[in-house]
C-alpha cells in the first residue's frame, strides 16, 4: 500500500496510528481505554462532540475493523488518525521516537 504524506506531522501520525492497530490487534482490551477516553475527555467538549461520536461509532466495531480504519488511506483514515483517543497507555515520547528510527520506516 503506498500512502502519500503532507508532511513530516502526517507521516508520524501515520507510524503511530499502524502502531496502536498492530497492539489493538494483539490486545483488544485497549479499545475500552479509547472509549472510555471518548467519553470522559471528548463527548464533554463541544468542539469534539462530532469526533467523539464519529468515535463511538468506530469503536463498537470489531479489532480487524478498527485497525483497518486507522491505517486507510483516504480522508477519513486522515481524520481517524488526527482526531483519535488513547488506546491503552498510548505512546510514549521514545516508543514515537523508536519508530521513526526504524530502518524499514522510510521517512516522506
Amino acid at each position: 500500500m503506498t500512502i502519500r504524506f503532507h508532511d513530516r506531522h502526517e507521516w508520524i501520525d501515520f507510524l503511530k496510528a499502524s502502531e496502536v492497530a498492530r497492539r489493538i490487534l494483539a490486545d483488544p482490551s485497549t479499545i475500552a481505554e479509547a472509549q472510555r477516553f471518548v467519553t470522559r475527555r471528548m463527548a464533554p467538549d463541544p468542539h469534539q462532540r462530532d469526533y467523539a461520536l464519529m468515535w463511538r461509532e468506530l469503536l463498537s466495531r470489531s479489532p480487524p475493523e478498527i485497525a483497518a480504519a486507522l491505517t486507510e488511506d483516504s480522508p477519513r483514515g486522515r481524520l481517524l488518525r488526527e482526531t483519535a483517543p488513547v488506546f491503552g497507555k498510548g505512546l510514549t515520547s521514545r516508543e514515537v521516537a523508536d519508530l521513526i528510527a526504524r530502518p524499514d520506516v522510510a521517512a516522506p
